[in-house]
């Protein structure tokens, strides 16, 4: 399938904030086991650096605030 590159831009940025939600909601779970929290953790990290990097930066103290829920159950 080939989309112009401003869709594939917004199609990239929505999957993001949905990954961002979900990893919101396991944080708030207690029976997500560690190497999960982790990885997801991990991933949310790496999509927190693309958005920064790409002038999303308003969203980096809510990413970072998933980042610690993930680690602190």
């Amino acid at each position: 399938m080939s989309m112009p590159q401003e869709h594939l831009e917004k199609l990239a940025l929505h999957s993001a904030f949905a990954v961002h939600q979900i990893a919101r909601w396991v944080a708030l779970q207690n029976n997500v086991p560690d190497d999960v929290r982790d990885r997801l953790s991990a991933h949310i990290a790496a999509i927190e650096g693309v958005l920064v990097t790409n002038g999303h930066d308003w969203i980096r103290e809510e990413i970072e605030a998933t980042e610690a829920a993930l680690h602190h159950v």
